[in-house]
C-alpha cells in the first residue's frame, strides 16, 4: 500500500542546522573538572556523528552552496521531466533515472494491483504529481551538497527497481493518466497520499491526501479515478488533460426515438478475444429519447452524441468482462445513471470546473466473461442537463 513518509506532510522537509550557544558569562572555563566534563562531551559527540553520518559523508570534504552552484531542476509544470534525480539512500548515490520508469516502479511497490483500477488510476496521477513537485528544483542536498529530487525511502517514495512488482495494470494506468496533471486553486502542487484505514468513501479526505483503503470504497461505488481525485484534493481542483484545450465543433445531425428498446435490434459485441472499442456511430447502440450528434476535434472519433433530456438513454450489449465509458466532463454536465443487466451500477457526475476530454466517465470489471446488456441514461436539471457520450471500451 502506498507507504510514503512525505505524504503526511504539507510542504517537503527541510534540515535545520543551529550553532551551539556561547558559554554563559560569568562561567569558569578553566576549571579541571569543567575541563574533563568538555573533552568527554566533545568524544561523545564525535563518536555519536560518526554513528549517524554515512561513512561517505564523514570522509568526503564539505561543499558549500555557493561552491558547488544551484541544484538546478524541471522548469515545467506542462511537460514532464525526461528524468529524476533518485538518492539511494543506503548507499548514498544519486541516480538519474527515467522519468516514466521511475513512476511505474514505485506504482510497483506502492499500489498493489488488487486496487480496483479506477484507485490505481488514481494513485499513478498522485505518485507522478508528487515526483514531478519534487523535480522542480526544489534545492534539495546530501549532507555533502550533492543535488537530488527524491530518495528511494519513506522519506519520499519507495523507488525499489529489485522488488516492485509492476504488473500490466500499472503501465495501463499511467498511459491513461499521463497527460493528466492537477491544479489547486490554480498551482501545481505536491499530492500527498497513504494507505489510510477503514473510513466511508472521502470521508478521511483533508484535500492534500489521497487515501487509498477508502477510495477502493469509492471505485466500488462506480467511480472514476476523476471523481476520486476531486473526493480527496477538492475543493479547487482542477484536472488539467491532454486534448483539453480548444476544440471546433459543428452539428452533423440530430436524431429522436420512442418506444422500448428491443435487444435484438442492435447486434452484441464480442470483445473475448481483444478489447473492442465502440464509437458513438456504432450500430450497435440503439439510442432512445432525443439526442444530437456533433464533431468534436478532441473526441475519440471526432464526434460526440449528446443529450439535455432527462429519460434519454442509450443501450448496447456486448461479450467480455470489463467496461469504459469515456467522454467529456464540463461546467454545465449532469449525470448519468448506468445499468448493467438491469441493475443500477452506479450514478456519475459529469460536471468539472473545466472541459476535459476523453475521461473515463464508468469503468468496472468482473471475473467472468459473459454477455451484459449496458443502458445508459441521462440524469440532469435544467441547469446541468447535458450528458455526452464519446466511446465504449469492453474486452
Amino acid at each position: 500500500m502506498p507507504t510514503a513518509k512525505s505524504a503526511a506532510l504539507p510542504q517537503p522537509t527541510r534540515s535545520t542546522h543551529t550553532r551551539d550557544s556561547a558559554p554563559a558569562a560569568g562561567s569558569n572555563p578553566s576549571s579541571p573538572r569543567r575541563t574533563r566534563r568538555l573533552a568527554y562531551t566533545a568524544i561523545g559527540v564525535l563518536v555519536g556523528l560518526g554513528l549517524l553520518l554515512p561513512a561517505q559523508a564523514m570522509n568526503a570534504p564539505s561543499v558549500s552552496a555557493a561552491s558547488s552552484g544551484s541544484c538546478e531542476g524541471w522548469n515545467s509544470t506542462t511537460r514532464p521531466p525526461s528524468t529524476i534525480r533518485v538518492l539511494r539512500v543506503k548507499t548514498g548515490r544519486i541516480e538519474r533515472v527515467p522519468f516514466r520508469q521511475y513512476v511505474v516502479t514505485v506504482m510497483g511497490k506502492e499500489w498493489p494491483s488488487y486496487l480496483p483500477q479506477a484507485v490505481v488510476e488514481a494513485g499513478a496521477v498522485a505518485t507522478k504529481q508528487y515526483a514531478w513537485y519534487h523535480a522542480l528544483g526544489n534545492a534539495r542536498r546530501t549532507g555533502d551538497g550533492r543535488c537530488f529530487d527524491v530518495r528511494d525511502s519513506t522519506g519520499d517514495q519507495l523507488y525499489k527497481p529489485n522488488r516492485a512488482r509492476v504488473r500490466p495494470d500499472h503501465h495501463r494506468a499511467v498511459d491513461a493518466t499521463w497527460g493528466i496533471t492537477l491544479r489547486k486553486h490554480g498551482t501545481f502542487f505536491m499530492t500527498g497520499y497513504r494507505r489510510g484505514g477503514g473510513a466511508a468513501c472521502g470521508r478521511d479526505a483533508t484535500g492534500y491526501k489521497l487515501f487509498a483503503m477508502s477510495a477502493k470504497r469509492c471505485a466500488n461505488k462506480g467511480w472514476d479515478f476523476g471523481r476520486i481525485l476531486r473526493a480527496y484534493y477538492g475543493p479547487g481542483l482542477e484536472i488539467v488533460g491532454a486534448g483539453s484545450g480548444s476544440s471546433t465543433s459543428s452539428a452533423s445531425g440530430s436524431f429522436t426515438s420512442s418506444g422500448s428498446v428491443a435487444q435484438s435490434t442492435a447486434p452484441s459485441v464480442d470483445a473475448q478475444d481483444q478489447p473492442a472499442k465502440i464509437d458513438d456511430r456504432s450500430r450497435s447502440i440503439v439510442w432512445r429519447g432525443s439526442w444530437r450528434r456533433v464533431r468534436k476535434a478532441a473526441a475519440s472519433g471526432d464526434t460526440l452524441t449528446y443529450s439535455g433530456l432527462a429519460g434519454s438513454s442509450a443501450t448496447f450489449r456486448f461479450v467480455g468482462r470489463s467496461l469504459e465509458l469515456i467522454g467529456p466532463r464540463g461546467p454545465n454536465r449532469g449525470w448519468i445513471d448506468v445499468f448493467v443487466n438491469g441493475r443500477r451500477m452506479a450514478r456519475v457526475d459529469l460536471s468539472a470546473g473545466a472541459r476535459e476530454h476523453q475521461t473515463t466517465l464508468f469503468d468496472w470489471q468482473w471475473r467472468r466473461s459473459k454477455e451484459r446488456s449496458v443502458r445508459i441514461e441521462v440524469v440532469g436539471t435544467a441547469l446541468r442537463s447535458r450528458a455526452d457520450i464519446d466511446a465504449i471500451r469492453v474486452s
